[in-house]
């Protein structure tokens, strides 16, 4: 944990609900001899929150239909759901866990659940002191899928938890900085080709796939030109841009990526 990452939490919220003073278990309003619950549902990219051309993607329907049969299991019933559709758990700074804080500062709840403690946070600070203050507000966090707890082993389960969360997440940073540093040394690109150069993909004899670049035909003499004229020091950037545009350059389509 650096100082540039310790400085994204919100130390003054959590702070704040570690002020608070425990409140006695409260009934839910929903259900005779049920508890409230609230539960905490949350996909780590733009494109699992709408996949399948859906409001909310996949994911989330599926961990709220977990987390409520969680709660039927807890004899809770879920009074409130807080969504966080397509942020990363690297930071604190999510609006909905922020909104599950102060909420649960402000109502009587006895649990909250949540699919998986990587759901919750990516690093083991950002975990300890969520959790802290979960419990300083006498909420339990439960985890659909793991075994955590507030007794000695449950907590043991939950820090190796985190501690594997937080491995994931930085071995993973690490691997994708690999490839791509690889795919940049055997001349391909991270990302889009740049202008001049076209984003191909090919497939061999047994059906294996591979992406490369390729030299624009249409455009590698404008992009060359233009390359040539603004080093003679005689070209401004506008005038460049006009004189490009009238010679016919434009950006490739999406169909070459």
């Amino acid at each position: 944990m650096t100082l540039d990452q310790l400085s994204g939490l919100d130390f003054s919220g959590l702070r704040r609900l570690a002020r608070t003073t425990p409140r006695p278990d409260a009934t839910a309003t929903e259900g005779e001899g049920q508890v409230a619950a609230i539960s905490y549902l949350r996909v780590s990219t733009k494109d699992q929150a709408t996949r399948n051309g859906l409001e909310e993607g996949l994911s989330i329907p599926a961990q709220r239909e977990a987390a409520q049969r969680k709660a039927e299991q807890l004899g809770a019933v879920i009074i409130k759901e807080f969504i966080e559709p397509g942020e990363s758990a690297k930071t604190a700074q999510r609006r909905a866990l922020q909104e599950m804080l102060d909420y649960a500062t402000t109502h009587p709840v006895r649990y909250c659940i949540i699919n998986k403690v990587d759901r919750l946070a990516r690093n083991r600070l950002d975990d300890a002191m969520i959790h802290a203050a979960l419990r300083d507000a006498n909420i339990s966090l439960v985890s659909v899928t793991e075994n955590i707890d507030e007794t000695p082993s449950g907590m043991l389960m939950h820090g190796i938890l985190a501690s594997m969360a937080e491995f994931y997440s930085l071995n993973l940073a690490q691997e994708v900085l690999k490839g791509m540093t690889q795919k940049a040394t055997i001349g391909g690109t991270p990302t889009k080709a740049p202008l001049g150069y076209l984003n191909v993909r090919t497939t061999d004899a047994r059906g294996r796939e591979s992406r490369e670049i390729e030299i624009d035909p249409e455009r590698a003499d404008l992009v060359r030109f233009a390359f040539t004229a603004y080093a003679t020091g005689d070209w401004s950037l506008s005038r460049l841009a006009k004189e490009l545009t009238a010679r016919g350059l434009t950006t490739p389509s999406l169909n070459h990526i």
